[in-house]
């Protein structure tokens, strides 16, 4: 990965793409018998503030809200590690409730780590940003989405799933830069209006 100087110059002139849904996006139950903590109102399934408290690959701790969605509803579970696949089929696995939330929009300015091209530009590659990020210090994943949040244009990142690499892939979406963009929006798709949010334009 480049230093966080030079990353500030390829991030101003990496192209950008434009990735539509449908996402899914998996919950954890508990989490939607009421509003987020500290807030009140009903449940918030767009909710991106537990990456900001707790740290996730591309969110540092203590940084910015970060809503993460999948391609697919296998690879969000195989992300939460809700569901393990073994050569001779998944496996049964005893967790605590989840919800699967399939989620329509559409997201601009996205800086696309599936393109080669792209990871040269960064120097960085799929090893690095796949690799474990917990147990590491300052890891390349957060260093680089900290500078992409800073800059003001960027609204989220795609990125191949460490979990599911051959066929997952994943968004990391910024919802404050989401507005970058007059078209961009995220919304949950719930007929029944029980877990109805919207956020963008």
């Amino acid at each position: 990965m480049l230093t966080r100087e030079k990353l500030t110059g390829a991030l101003s002139e990496a192209t950008l793409v434009e990735v539509p849904g449908p996402w899914s996006r998996i919950v954890g139950f508990r989490h939607l018998l009421g509003p987020p903590p500290g807030l009140s109102g009903p449940p918030q399934p767009l909710w991106g503030g537990a990456a900001r408290l707790y740290g996730a690959r591309f969110t540092p701790k203590g940084g910015f809200d970060s809503i993460y969605l999948a391609s697919d509803p296998i690879t969000a579970l195989l992300e939460v590690q809700a569901l393990v696949i073994l050569p001779g089929g998944p496996l049964v696995l005893r967790t605590a409730p989840w919800a699967i939330v399939s989620i329509d929009g559409l997201v601009s300015n996205v800086l696309d780590l599936t393109d080669p091209a792209t990871l040269a530009a960064l120097a960085t590659n799929e090893q690095e940003l796949s690799s474990p990020w917990v147990t590491i210090s300052n890891p390349p994943t957060q260093l680089l989405a900290q500078e992409a949040w800073r800059s003001g244009a960027i609204a989220g990142i795609k990125y191949r799933s460490a979990k599911h690499p051959r066929d997952g892939l994943n968004l990391v979406v910024f919802p404050d830069r989401l507005s970058v963009s007059p078209n961009d929006y995220l919304e949950v798709y719930d007929p029944y209006g029980h877990l109805a949010q919207r956020i963008g334009n």
